[in-house]
């Protein structure tokens, strides 16, 4: 699927389907992402600008809404929203459009939960197991939620991770009344909150909810507020997609020039907010584990490696937003079409990323 496909189904809702401004109770402006370009990693461009894709990319401008529903249906296996029957289109994220037309309501699936004395809410989109969609979605919905004041009872998935759990503790919102979506299954609601967070309308925005989030999170785990020399490698190693054939040479000519190899998905959520939030340069491939950059400080620089079969700017986003120092490259992968799993079919480049790593370590200060 081409990028631009994926923005156009996710702002134009099909026509004739009921829209979430239709179907709410009350609408809430939560704030307006105003366009920004990237902070550049020097004041000229480094040798062959034409490998970054995002050298002069500028974000969308995005208006973040709180929708309060009434009598809506959620449908656990595509997570959108029904409303009298008709689905919802701005609550698809990123789901084949003949699917959402095709959703209907199946009684025999459906689970009527009892009403809350205090707020609904929904707060994941369909790959909630994902470590970026969580970061990028969930988390600026728990900041929102959080400061209500008001109890809140959460819509989450059935299988959690233990940092999905630290998340929720962190945020002050452990409680038995949240609701633990069941394969499958659909769930009427009397009322129910949705913040546009979840469907990933800022993917591609400057949101300064999400970056008070993130610096709360770095507020609450004791994390430094300055960063310091510490190189960081994520390396993708075993991951299940974008599988990478002589990554662990890179690896290892990386750790020679002072990087450290990370592994994110063994730290806990207050170790990864720690770890990247002293780091004075991240590097890695497009993937789950850059979401980390979200804990960075300002000025970090991020250099990003970016397979030609999945030209994402997320992270060119994520960083402009935390105002860190940014960079891409892509690599060729031979993958023979666009898509977000695929591994690459040809080795990397190493010599000339390399070379490039050399150039941006010689832009950190004190190099």
């Amino acid at each position: 699927m081409q990028l631009l496909s994926r923005l156009r189904r996710l702002f134009s809702p099909p026509a004739g389907s009921s829209a979430l401004a239709e179907v709410a109770h009350s609408i809430t402006v939560l704030e307006t992402c105003a366009v920004r370009p990237l902070l550049p990693v020097c004041a000229s461009d480094l040798p062959h600008p034409e490998r970054n894709p995002f050298r002069n990319w500028e974000s969308m401008p995005v208006t973040v809404h709180q929708y309060a529903l009434r009598n809506v249906v959620l449908d656990q296996p595509l997570m959108t929203l029904l409303h009298a029957g008709v689905p919802v289109p701005e609550t698809a994220y990123v789901q084949d459009p003949e699917a959402v037309r095709n959703l209907r309501l199946r009684p025999a699936d459906i689970i009527h939960c009892t009403p809350f004395k205090g707020m609904t809410a929904s707060c994941v989109d369909h790959w909630a197991s994902n470590y970026y969609h969580w970061v990028a979605h969930t988390i600026p919905t728990l900041h929102v939620l959080s400061r209500t004041g008001r109890p809140v009872r959460l819509v989450l998935p059935e299988h959690m991770h233990s940092w999905q759990f630290e998340t929720l503790d962190l945020f002050g919102l452990t409680s038995d009344a949240h609701l633990r979506m069941q394969q499958g299954r659909q769930y009427a609601f009397k009322a129910l909150d949705y913040i546009t967070f979840v469907n990933g309308s800022t993917d591609f925005a400057i949101s300064d909810l999400s970056r008070a989030a993130y610096a709360r999170l770095r507020d609450i785990t004791g994390a430094s507020t300055q960063p310091t020399r510490r190189k960081l490698y994520i390396e993708r190693g075993s991951s299940a997609n974008r599988h990478v054939p002589n990554e662990a040479e890179l690896a290892d000519a990386l750790e020679k020039l002072g990087f450290e190899r990370v592994h994110p998905e063994a730290l806990s959520l207050t170790e990864q907010i720690r770890l990247f939030s002293d780091a004075g340069m991240v590097m890695g491939m497009l993937g789950a584990g850059m979401a980390n950059i979200a804990w960075c400080q300002p000025g970090t620089l991020v250099y990003e490696l970016v397979p030609s079969h999945h030209i994402n700017p997320c992270f060119a986003a994520m960083a402009t937003q935390g105002e860190l120092k940014y960079w891409a490259d892509v690599f060729q992968t031979g993958a023979a079409q666009e898509n977000h799993t695929d591994d690459a079919a040809i080795p990397l480049p190493v010599e000339d990323i390399l070379d490039r790593v050399r150039e941006l370590i010689s832009l950190l200060p004190d190099a």
